[in-house]
């Protein structure tokens, strides 16, 4: 039985290496699987592999060998690493401290000295950047020899195409677990949104909201106003009702985060005896604005109707003003009672005004999702083409008013992506 040489020892090593990187898919443990077999099969001293951050143009340290330098990151074109990473190219450096890319600084920290360094692109299948190996040392004191190259380039093209891949199946599952928490985030947000609107023989009432994401920034609420005194009982429904529509400045989870902040401001607001809209805003901008450091806005309109009597009383935070409805077949703009929007800075002026709606009367307040509309061919919807939908649709149930609009913007998207979150809140006066 004739017995191995080290050459075709070190070549089974890297069949062996290929065939456990083909079966490892999490991506720590691949790197360390890598850097521990270049390490082996190379007879290194210490090895060290860089991840390419391509975002940041950097290479990162995710795992060492046979060192505590700890986490470390090398811009692309600079030192050794950066060398190779910049170059694509293997780059066998028999005397490091005769070379001018290397610092001399990690071996005093360390009590370590380099002699030699062999450091190697890992390329992707298509010839991308996934990151660098590098090996110091040859144990038997030899500098790296032209064997070595070889060797550590079919290594190399072996850890590559498993890196790429691993990396492929991290982002997978990076983006399953974003979904899923964006999933439930939209959830819990639509959860947050009234679904049962009161009732009453004199008062017709619904809302909807469609985000442009998962998640989005505007809210509406609707709630009945208690009134509080100093017997019992302490407090109960006067049959008055608050109501609010806002959109809050940008998209996404931060967005929801403002607007679910907003939205619980706007009842605690409201629930605490607040004598009318303006109050309510100028409360809620306050708590707001307070350690606003991102700047963010939310504008609302918020008012107070007493289905009873038909009047309405309302303050409007810089959004834009809801349409009356009248039974008559006339469409209004309801007058400005216009104030800043909230978040922008603390003890801002909200006023109030007063409005009467008849019978049949209706209010539609909506988000500018709605004349911001944007269909395939690049055409907003626009406040014209809004106003004329809403007189062919004046006298409907105010559920099938609001179902209605939502459904005819989806018409005029044509499938577009969303732009903007569409909110719509509407009641009508009903004769008594």
């Amino acid at each position: 039985m004739s017995e191995t040489t080290p050459r075709a020892d070190r070549l089974q090593s890297l069949l062996d290496v290929s065939m456990a990187l083909a079966t490892q898919l999490d991506l720590d443990s691949l790197l360390q699987v890598i850097l521990d077999q270049a390490r082996a099969v190379m007879e290194a001293e210490r090895s060290t592999l860089y991840v390419y951050d391509a975002p940041r143009d950097v290479l990162v340290s995710r795992v060492s060998g046979g060192s505590a330098a700890g986490l470390i990151e090398v811009p692309l074109g600079k030192g050794i690493a950066g060398h190779v990473g910049a170059s694509r190219e293997l780059l066998n450096i028999p005397d490091a401290y005769a070379d001018p890319r290397f610092n001399r600084d990690v071996d005093k920290r360390e009590g370590f000295r380099t002699r030699s360094i062999l450091t190697v692109p890992l390329l992707s299948h298509d010839a991308r950047l996934m990151g660098v190996i590098q090996l110091l040392n040859k144990r038997s004191g030899a500098a790296f020899d032209a064997e070595d190259e070889v060797l550590v380039r079919a290594f190399a093209s072996h850890a590559g195409v498993a890196l790429e891949r691993a990396k492929l199946v991290e982002d997978a599952l990076e983006k399953q677990r974003i979904e899923e928490g964006l999933r439930l985030a939209h959830d819990i947000q639509m959860g947050m949104l009234p679904r049962h609107f009161p009732s009453s023989p004199v008062l017709e009432i619904d809302a909807a909201l469609a985000p442009a994401r998962s998640v989005g920034g505007d809210f509406y609420d609707v709630l009945e106003r208690r009134t509080f005194s100093d017997q019992p009982p302490f407090g109960k429904q006067d049959g008055k009702i608050w109501f609010a529509i806002g959109d809050v400045s940008g998209k996404g989870i931060g967005a929801a985060l403002f607007m679910a902040i907003t939205r619980t401001m706007f009842r605690a607001a409201a629930g605490a005896g607040a004598p009318d809209p303006a109050a309510v805003l100028a409360q809620v901008n306050n708590e707001l604005a307070k350690d606003n450091e991102r700047s963010m806005f939310v504008t609302v309109f918020a008012g107070l109707y007493d289905p009873a009597t038909g009047v309405l009383e309302y303050a409007n935070g810089g959004h834009n003003p809801p349409y009356v409805l009248r039974a008559s077949g006339a469409l209004e703009v309801l007058p400005n009672a216009a104030s800043p929007a909230l978040g922008v800075m603390e003890d801002l002026p909200f006023s109030v005004a007063r409005l009467e709606l008849g019978p049949g009367d209706a209010l539609l307040a909506y988000t500018d999702g709605v004349n911001e509309a944007q269909n395939t061919r690049g055409l907003l919807y626009g406040t014209d083409r809004f106003e004329a939908w809403l007189k062919t649709a004046l006298v409907r149930p105010v559920p099938e008013l609001v179902a209605s609009l939502m459904a005819e913007i989806e018409r005029f998207e044509e499938g577009a992506a969303p732009a903007d979150d569409i909110t719509v809140l509407a009641f009508r006066r009903l004769a008594s």
